[in-house]
């Protein structure tokens, strides 16, 4: 299977466990998502947008 189309993120942390098994969550998390996955790439566009600006409001650009 050829995936030169995925894209990876270029800034950004993953989410992983800690030594207790609880989530360590970055301020910039690597969230990932599949473009097009059956609702067309205009929806994933307008969640991309949704996700941004709830992030923004909840945290001010950084989880806290």
């Amino acid at each position: 299977m050829n995936q030169s189309y995925i894209k990876a993120p270029t800034s950004g942390e993953g989410i992983r466990l800690d030594c207790s098994g609880k989530l360590s969550i970055p301020d910039a998390p690597i969230v990932p998502f599949i473009e097009g996955d059956g609702v067309g790439p205009e929806i994933t566009a307008a969640m991309r947008q949704i996700v941004d600006s709830a992030v923004q409001k909840a945290y001010g650009g950084k989880r806290c």
